[in-house]
């Protein structure tokens, strides 16, 4: 995947936990590359401090590995630097066989899914009903099954992260189909959608970008079955894909799936002026509020089921 600086405007999010209070827009260039090909060090490429001016507010590297935890915040010569979150970025191989695969999970943990599998074919009448899309012409009906699934998932109610329902974005999926840059997959309960995954391609990347499965149906791990046969159907590069990319953040289900990680951070670069100065620190502020927070509710034994209430609230 080629790198290349690309103008674009960011979002930076203050949230108290999952619940998102307003946030900063303002222009940016990003760093337009797969982070399994950049080097550790955030240095390099080094940013391109000549090209801020009134209409560029920062400088973005998302998921940049890095060798080690960076201070979250630096004042620089040139700029402030950001660095507000660091984690694992997972993500399955898919050179090689789906069998091979398989082997890399302990006898346990192979056994715990293949159960999950079994069960919800028993729940479904003895057989795991899912479908792949990839035509240009199956991914309108994908969209409409995909929107039922999302409508209902707390990143859709609480987060506002759900899978777009525009025509405009519906179009676009289909323009990806055609140049075989788009894979959806649906998994059906009596034919009725309970969980989807939508992935671009780019460059023999599947990208794991809109993900999301009926609450309703949680006890029947949806989202787990799905995922198994969706990176069943990629593997051997039967289909132009090589690496299914989890994505930024980490979670058990990446965890469990993945064959790879490698420690990133989201790196920002901002002009040194004091508006810039004050929005940081208060953002900053709020993460270790909300970390302070997050932390207490976990020690104390809630912090799942404060997390449900919530995602059942929303």
């Amino acid at each position: 995947m080629k790198q290349e600086w690309v103008e674009k405007e960011t979002h930076l999010k203050f949230r108290l936990g999952e619940i998102t209070l307003f946030s900063w827009a303002c222009p940016g260039l990003f760093l337009n590359g797969h982070f399994t090909a950049l080097p550790d060090d955030p240095m390099k490429p080094s940013p391109p401090f000549d090209r801020f001016s009134p209409a560029t507010e920062a400088i973005i590297m998302r998921s940049h590995p890095v060798a080690g935890d960076m201070p979250r915040l630096s004042v620089l010569p040139d700029a402030i630097r950001y660095v507000p979150s660091h984690y694992r970025r997972y993500w399955v191989d898919l050179q090689g066989e789906f069998e091979d695969y398989l082997k890399k999970f302990s006898s346990k943990s192979r056994n715990t899914l293949m159960r999950k599998i079994k069960k919800f074919a028993e729940f479904s009448g003895g057989e795991v009903a899912w479908q792949e899309y990839m035509d240009p012409d199956d991914m309108a009906e994908f969209h409409r099954l995909a929107l039922e699934v999302s409508a209902k998932t707390y990143q859709e109610r609480l987060l506002d992260c759900g899978l777009p329902g525009d025509a405009g974005f519906r179009d676009s999926m289909i323009r990806q189909a055609q140049q075989n840059r788009a894979r959806g997959y649906i998994l059906f309960h009596e034919k009725k959608p309970v969980a989807y995954i939508f992935c671009p391609v780019q460059d023999g990347v599947a990208i794991y970008e809109y993900v999301g499965h009926d609450p309703e149906f949680q006890r029947w791990s949806p989202g787990t079955v799905l995922q198994y046969f969706a990176l069943e159907s990629m593997f051997g590069n039967k289909k132009g894909i090589t690496l299914f990319d989890f994505t930024e953040g980490e979670g058990p289900h990446k965890e469990f799936f993945s064959t790879h990680h490698k420690p990133c951070a989201d790196i920002y670069y901002f002009r040194p002026v004091l508006r810039n100065r004050l929005l940081l620190a208060l953002h900053a502020g709020m993460d270790s509020l909300s970390g302070t927070v997050v932390d207490l509710l976990e020690r104390a034994g809630l912090k799942s089921y404060i997390k449900k209430l919530l995602r059942s609230a929303a």
